[in-house]
Parts: structure tokens; sequence; C-alpha cells
């Protein structure tokens, strides 16, 4: 992680349609907006942000800038890490030294699995992108403070490497990371047999790790983790429990919540606790997805359940895989394993299913989607390597047939299956990860063999999206947005 990075934002996504931090300036006189091309005074100007603060003794506006994707036009490719990870994990561990000729690999026996990008994320400043692979690495990659400026497809590296040890179950950027702060630039991960370690982003170091161990005195690891909204707390998802530890007390100490009564009872969310997920309108709601094909909403202040979403007969939902509400706290969107939509939950009342967004999705692998901070676009790749954007304010009134109207925008981004796709925080920008895992068969027996070898494309890449600024402003008064 670049140390050199100085991007950083909070955003508050009740005044903002895509990218903005409102930050507060107090000046003496009201001054008007700025004029394209009119120079702008120092004291009123929050240039990394684009906001504009103006004050009169009657009334208070602050002026931000929003960009406005413009999706008619295609995503631009910046960086891709091209060819550097079709390999196999074997040959992923040898290159970094992890290895030597010879060794043995713990989950992989033979190593001669592709090593496939599981997962994706930004971290909270956007200075960086958090990987995880099947070579049981964690990578970050910087953004280069030019990223605007490349006319050409630049190749993309790493800037440091952690191996976990064992398969990488989930990880998480600590939600109030910032660059200009080393001390917050930290994540959290959690692996197979392996207390949960909290990393440093700057030395790849542990800090510390907070541990949970089974009756047989085994050291088992979450199948998920997320820090809350303020990063105090560390939920951790397992087998019909989720435990909570205290951020500033690592060790073995933590409140564990059963998630059901008993094995036997019918009563709760039965299964493993597969993904977690805090509603951003800190109401003190979150929600816990389950292979066992529910979704859990659970109250924050005391970790009671409050209800159940399920399928139903005529429409039955597989394992969860993620959830993620809409950043208005309204609305929470599922993904399952094998399953070819997203669909639209309304919490707010019915705890219903809205709509379904589709996507081709059936495999056993995470499939990842993300929303912008303005709640309007929703992104995801599917299994044949395309990248989809879908526009949530279409009225879905009369649409029982699908929802392909919803999709704005629709490419090919990789050769492969697409494991993650999220917007940046602020940024026009995308990122997408693909890769999967692949079975040999012998081809000895037909002919023309060529035809049918399987594509490998694990890569990660950074997209530009086409658009425009736009200045808004807020009257704080009468606590109206124009």
């Amino acid at each position: 992680m670049n140390s050199s990075a100085n991007i950083i934002t909070e955003p508050i996504t009740e005044l903002i349609e895509s990218i903005t931090e409102i930050t507060t300036k107090t000046t003496e006189n009201y001054h008007q907006k700025p004029e394209e091309g009119e120079e702008k005074k120092e004291n009123n100007l929050d240039k990394e942000n684009n906001n504009w603060t103006e004050t009169n003794t009657n009334q208070s506006y602050y002026y931000y800038q929003t960009f406005l994707y413009d999706f008619s036009q295609s995503l631009t490719s910046l960086y891709s890490t091209k060819k550097l990870f079709n390999q196999t994990v074997w040959e992923s561990l040898r290159n970094i030294g992890n290895i030597n000729e010879g060794s043995y690999i713990p989950h992989v026996p033979n190593g001669l699995e592709d090593n496939f990008f599981k997962a994706a994320k930004w971290s909270p400043d956007g200075s960086c992108i958090l990987t995880s692979s099947n070579d049981s690495i964690l990578r970050i990659f910087d953004l280069s403070s030019n990223v605007f400026e490349v006319s050409e497809e630049l190749d993309l590296n790493p800037s440091l490497s952690i191996h976990s040890g064992e398969t990488i179950y989930e990880f998480c950027w600590y939600p109030l990371m910032s660059s200009q702060d080393p001390a917050t630039c930290c994540f959290l991960s959690s692996s197979r047999e392996h207390p949960i370690h909290l990393w440093d982003a700057f030395t790849g170091k542990s800090r510390c790790s907070f541990t949970i161990i089974n009756h047989r005195d085994q050291v088992i690891g979450p199948n998920s983790l997320s820090f809350n909204l303020d990063g105090s707390k560390i939920y951790c998802g397992y087998k019909n429990m989720i435990k909570i530890y205290d951020s500033n007390r690592p060790g073995y100490d933590g409140i564990e919540c059963p998630t059901t009564t008993t094995r036997k009872s019918k009563d709760g969310q039965k299964g493993i606790i597969s993904c977690l997920a805090f509603n951003p309108d800190f109401s003190g709601l979150y929600a816990a997805g389950s292979y066992s094909q529910t979704i859990g909403l659970y109250d924050e202040s005391n970790n009671n359940l409050l209800y159940i979403l399920r399928g139903s007969q005529s429409e039955p939902i597989g394992s969860i895989t993620q959830v993620l509400f809409s950043p208005d706290g309204n609305y929470l969107y599922s993904a399952s394993r094998r399953d070819n939509r997203i669909r639209c939950w309304d919490i707010r009342n019915s705890g219903e299913i809205l709509y379904n967004l589709y996507r081709e999705g059936d495999t056993n692998q995470r499939m990842s989607f993300d929303i912008d901070n303005a709640g309007r676009y929703l992104i995801t790749g599917d299994q044949y390597g395309k990248i989809m954007i879908y526009d949530l304010t279409q009225d879905i009134e009369n649409n029982e047939n699908g929802i392909s109207k919803f999709v704005v925008l629709e490419i090919t981004g990789h050769d492969d299956s697409i494991s993650s796709a999220t917007f940046h925080p602020f940024l026009p920008l995308i990122t997408s990860c693909s890769g999967q895992r692949k079975f040999e068969f012998p081809l000895d027996n037909i002919e023309n063999n060529n035809e049918f070898k399987h594509k490998q494309d694990n890569s990660l890449k950074i997209w530009k999206v086409e658009g425009k600024y736009e200045w808004n402003y807020y009257n704080v008064e009468e606590n109206v947005k124009m």
C-alpha cells in the first residue's frame, strides 16, 4: 500500500447522487456558486471533494459536485493484471518464495488448481484494492495518482502480499480506514482452522487475532465476518451462531449469539451464517444470510432475531452467498448459490421480493455484486465474463416477465467467470476480477482437442466510467436538496 496516497472520503448518502463528501466551512458573507471558469476562493472550496459552502444571516447552503454516469458509452480498461495470475497455485506460491520445489501445500495437495481471484474490495478511502485468490494470498493493489491520465491499458501489480496459511473464507476493511492515518489502515481476514487476523495494510504484519475454539478444542475460522458501521465491533458467522468481538479487545472473549435455540428446533435461523451486512442508515439493523436458504434480520442493540426472509414454493431461493442493503436502508439485495437471480427484498413493511435482476450465475462460486453510493446502479458479473449494470430507479410495475429494461450496460469484460465487480467509493471507476475452479478431463479420443480446452483468465481490472460532473446544493435550514 502506497503511504503517499491521500484520497479520503466519508460519503453521506442522503445528500448525494453518486460521489461526494459534504464538508462544512463557514464564511462571513454570502457567495454565489462559482460559474464555469470563474476563480474559486480558497477558503470556500474543498478541492479534493469538489464541495462549496455558502452562508448568510438567514440560510446556509452546501454546494457540491456529483458525477453523473453515462452508461450509453462503454467502459474503458485502464489497468489490468493481464496474464500475471494465469498459473497454478503451486506456481504462484513458488514465484513469491513461499514454497520450494516439492513442498506440500496444505489445502491443495498437488497444487495444480488454477490461481483464480475470489473477490476484490475497494478500501473505504478508495486508495487501493484488496483481493483474495485461490492460493490463500491477500494482495493489495494501489491506485495510481494519475489513473485518469493513461492512454492505454497498463499493467497492474500488487504492492503487498500476505499469505494467510489456509483457504480464505472472508475479508473486510476497517470501515473508517484512511491512508492519511496509518493506524486505521487495516483489514480482517478469516481462514480455515485459523483465528481471525487483523492485518496492517502497510507492513502486512498481523496486529492481533480473535480466536474461537470449538468443543473439541480446535480453532475454527468464521465463514463470514464484518465490522459494524463504526468499527467498534466485529461480527462473525458460524454454524447456528453469530459471535461478536470488541475490536479493541483481541483474544478469546466475545459474545456468542445462537441463531437457533437447539439443533433440532425449528425456531430461529439454522445453518451456517455465510454473509453479513449492516444497514447504512445507522438504525442498528443487520442482515445475516445462511446456507439454509434464509436471511435473518437482527437488532444490533440486543442481537435479537426480528424477522426471517425466505423463498416460497413458487420462487425458492438457494444458499445465500451475499446480502447488501441499499444506501437508503429500505431494500435488501441478496444473491444465492447456483442461482441466476439477484433478489430485491422490501424490508420496510412486507418483507417480500419486489423484483429480480437476472444474470447467468449457475455456479457454486460466489459472484459478488455492488451498489453505487447513490443507490441508483447495481453492478455484477456473470459466469461467462460479462459485466452488467442495472438502473434501480426504473419503474418495476407491470414487469412480471423480467427486467431486461433495467440493464443500462452489458459488456464482455473477461474471458472467464467474474467473481466480483464493485464501484469505487467516490471516483468514476469500477474494478472487476475473474477466474474459477476448473476440472481437466481426458480429451485423447476427441478430435481437435484445442476447441475443448478451457479458457483461462485470472485477472483484475480497473475500468473508467464515462460521464460528467454536475453542481448541486443543499439548503440546510429547510433540509432540502436542490
